[in-house]
């Protein structure tokens, strides 16, 4: 059989947002909000564990960072922007929001997004109408498999031999990951994602990797937590 060299084209670092208060189950008031339960913040566990998370990647140089609008997410990404050696715009690309998001919770305003990152911007190539987040049913997995491949499609269309920073949701991220693995169904186990659990994925040309043209180089890892508290 004919040596082909592998051709790596882009790298993809899917991660899991830090502890959010809903995670810790934390109830920040009485009476919780729709933003309480829908969009809430970091616990001081979770700034550490993003604060970590930047700090192991600082060597990563990231062409680009993405996250949902959803405020765990962007703080997370901050933090990891806050490690590069370059500072960069983080992209807000709706695609990535959380499954079950009901449209009784709006949204931050791009106001309140910048006053975590003030170069927060939409990515790209959305049209100036886009909504800052998606909206959908918990059970509509049609729909969560399609919105995974319009995440991995723009993210193929709009790079080509760079490294990228996607920040996330654990149940959104196992669609993104079973689309990958080419299944149509949602299998019988689950994947349980870490708080800044990290997913690196390999793209190379078609054919030139024996391996597969998707290559999972490691899913969920925690190393950079190894020296704080152990969190869910």
């Amino acid at each position: 059989m004919e040596n082909i060299t592998p051709v790596l084209e882009l790298e993809i670092y899917l991660i899991r947002h830090a502890q959010s208060n809903t995670n810790a189950g934390i109830r920040v008031r009485e009476t919780p909000t729709i933003q309480d339960m829908a969009d809430p913040y970091l616990t001081e566990t979770g700034i550490l564990q993003a604060k970590a998370l930047g700090k192991y990647l600082s060597d990563t140089d990231f062409d680009y960072v993405y996250s949902s609008g959803l405020f765990r997410a962007e703080r997370t990404a901050t933090e990891v922007i806050n490690g590069q050696k370059e500072r960069k715009a983080l992209r807000i690309l709706p695609y990535l929001t959380e499954v079950g998001m009901g449209r009784d919770y709006c949204g931050a305003t791009w106001e309140e997004l910048h006053a975590i990152n003030p170069d927060a911007v939409l990515a790209p190539d959305l049209g100036e109408n886009t909504e800052i987040l998606c909206y959908s049913e918990h059970d509509d997995n049609a729909s969560h498999r399609e919105r995974a491949k319009k995440t991995i499609d723009y993210i193929l269309s709009h790079h080509k031999n760079e490294k990228i920073c996607i920040v996330s949701h654990a149940a959104f991220i196992t669609h993104v990951v079973f689309y990958l693995m080419g299944l149509k169904e949602l299998p019988a186990f689950d994947i349980n994602f870490s708080n800044t659990g990290v997913t690196k994925i390999l793209f190379y040309k078609e054919g030139t990797n024996k391996y597969g043209d998707i290559i999972f180089d490691y899913i969920n890892s925690t190393a950079h937590l190894k020296e704080l508290p152990e969190t869910k």
